[in-house]
Order: C-alpha cells, then sequence, then structure tokens
C-alpha cells in the first residue's frame, strides 16, 4: 500500500492530550459499571481511552461519558468539559475509539 491509500476521515482535528476520563457503561441487564481510563488524544466529536476496563465492552455499545479540559490546554480546544453519551467504535489491545453523540453537552470556554 502507498502512503496516498491513507485517506484521513476525520472532520475535526484530533489533539493527543492525556486527559482522566470517566466511562459508564450500562449493561443489557440494566447493571451499572464505572470505569475511569485515560485519553491518548481527543476531538470535537471523538476520543480514543486507554487504561480503561474494556472486558464485556464491545463495538457499538453506549456509554456515558464526563470529561474535563485542563484550563491550561482550553486555548488549543473549543471547549472545557464534555459529558453525555458516546458510542464505541471500535475496540483495539491499546485502547477504546469513541464517537461522541449528537448530543453531548459541550462547555464551551469564553473568550
Amino acid at each position: 500500500m502507498r502512503a496516498s491509500d491513507f485517506i484521513e476521515k476525520r472532520k475535526f482535528e484530533r489533539l493527543n492530550m492525556s486527559l482522566p476520563i470517566t466511562l459508564k457503561h450500562v449493561s443489557d441487564d440494566g447493571k451499572e459499571k464505572l470505569m475511569d481510563g485515560v485519553t491518548s488524544d481527543v476531538s470535537y466529536n471523538g476520543a480514543f481511552v486507554t487504561d480503561a476496563a474494556s472486558k464485556n465492552l464491545k463495538p457499538n455499545d453506549n456509554l456515558h461519558v464526563s470529561l474535563v479540559i485542563p484550563r491550561d490546554n482550553t486555548r488549543d480546544f473549543p471547549f472545557s468539559r464534555l459529558t453525555g453519551k458516546a458510542r464505541i467504535a471500535r475496540i483495539e489491545e491499546a485502547g477504546i475509539a469513541l464517537e461522541f453523540g449528537e448530543r453531548m453537552s459541550r462547555l464551551f470556554v469564553a473568550n
């Protein structure tokens, strides 16, 4: 394969940011499981999470996520807090790729 065969499909730039993230998964039987993880990158519409217990999770599962962007990083990022629903786009050995839902709440930073 050539380098030109790889086309970037993301709409928004991803920033390499190692941030704590809280994930809540509700299983089919209604049990809630809270998990803590760390992002390796974040964008307006997704994140890649490492160090999260992905056991019993599968692609297309929905999670509730909560993520805070430290004030020092808000100049590079359009918001300071994210909460809401995310879908697991894929699970890799290195972590979980999340796609943020349309109803994700984003607290924007005032300039």
